[in-house]
């Protein structure tokens, strides 16, 4: 049987999501306020199969590859950018948890493949005390995206060498159930994700549910299946699902004010659409969009290739990946930016969707990984051949 190409599968997973877009879209609102995703709308993912999306398919996932995963988080965003931003971190989570061994698979998704899960690599103030089976770990993790509708988490702490007892960094699987959460989220946008606090208190982990970050940064995996071989630095090519989706559903609503007829203050223009500016100001928004999509696409599409044919690209090649989303991210910005100004002051009124779309864009933009100034150094370094590292994520 011929196994389905990546934009067959891209076309079945946006199907799925369009299928529940106007769940998602009524649901939006209210997580905004609320500050995270009311049951229906997790509902409706889950149902979905959407909190499969990076499970192993001989465990029930649809072990979905990179540019099937960007195109889904990106329709999902164009109904609500914080239910994008769950499934994407979810997504990354269960790509790396994936590479870690049989039996921490058979402990994720032994008992289903529908399992939310949420992430956060960093370790600073955890405490691990090596025990004879594992670690017990204590410590905070902050921005715990999708943390309460998560069933497992990827953590970062810290690991222990056994001849000198120095430590080095690590990443561990951990229920969600074994931890608390803290409410610490408030941000102006992506409110609905609620980024709380994780927090573990003597928490236990066994040896197989613990692995070197560094083996899981350059996409060291256990792993036969293509899609576990890539590294999470090139995985954040995914983030932008959520920024791609949101200006998009900015220019969506644009145009229709525009196509409605409205008027542009302060000129002699009877409509906005008559305005040549204003037509020079969509026309150069919507290239930006179309730009930024197709830098995305081509990142995916390579690291879809070089993972199924078990090659990690090397520096260059990874290094331009992450340029590729810093650039695309500027020229979403730029973009909504315009249309924005095109639109007017009325686009800023709470009533309206657009005031959301934008503040969720702008909060999502901010992410360490789409740090646009990093990529540069990344991918300048690499261009000139120099290897010294600038982020453990390349």
């Amino acid at each position: 049987m011929r196994e389905p190409t990546t934009s067959e599968h891209a076309l079945d997973l946006v199907a799925a999501v369009r299928a529940i877009a106007p769940v998602l879209r009524r649901g939006a609102d209210d997580a905004d306020r609320e500050g995270r995703l009311t049951p229906e709308t997790t509902r409706a993912l889950r149902n979905a199969a959407l909190f499969r999306l990076g499970v192993p398919q001989g465990l029930g996932g649809l072990e979905a590859p990179v540019r099937p995963g960007l195109e889904a988080i990106a329709e999902i965003a164009l109904a609500c950018p914080s239910s994008a931003w769950v499934v994407m971190t979810s997504y990354m989570a269960q790509q790396i948890s994936a590479s870690f061994g049989e039996e921490a698979r058979a402990d994720l998704w032994g008992d289903g493949p529908d399992v939310p899960m949420c992430g956060v690599f960093s370790s600073v103030g955890v405490h691990a005390e090596p025990v004879e089976a594992g670690l017990v770990v204590s410590g905070r993790w902050s921005w715990a995206s999708g943390c309460h509708y998560a069933e497992w988490a990827v953590l970062g702490v810290p690991l222990f060498k056994p001849d000198d007892g120095g430590s080095y960094r690590g990443l561990a699987l951990v229920r969600v159930r074994d931890l608390t959460i803290e409410a610490t989220w408030d941000m102006a946008g992506m409110r609905g994700t609620g980024s709380d606090t994780l927090v573990a208190d003597k928490v236990f982990i066994p040896y197989h549910r613990l692995r070197s970050f560094s083996d899981v940064a350059v996409g060291t995996s256990f792993a036969k299946e293509p899609l576990y071989r890539v590294p999470p630095g090139s995985m954040t090519l995914t983030s932008m699902g959520p920024l791609l989706g949101a200006a998009r559903a900015i220019l969506r609503l644009t145009m229709e004010a525009v196509e409605d007829g409205k008027p542009m203050a302060m000129s002699l223009h009877r409509r906005l659409a008559d305005s040549p500016s204003g037509q020079i100001a969509l026309a150069d928004a919507a290239t930006l969009i179309d730009s930024a999509y197709l830098l995305l696409v081509r990142s995916a599409e390579s690291v879809d290739a070089a993972a199924s044919t078990d090659v990690t690209p090397g520096l260059l090649g990874r290094a331009r990946i992450r340029m590729d989303a810093g650039h695309a991210s500027t020229c979403l910005l730029e973009a909504v930016r315009l249309l924005l100004t095109v639109s007017g002051a009325s686009s800023f009124s709470r009533a309206k969707a657009t005031q959301r779309y934008w503040r969720d864009l702008e909060t999502a933009a901010r992410h360490p990984t789409l740090n646009p100034g990093l990529a540069r150094e990344m991918y300048g370094r690499a261009l000139v051949g120099d290897q010294q590292p600038v982020s453990p994520m390349v």
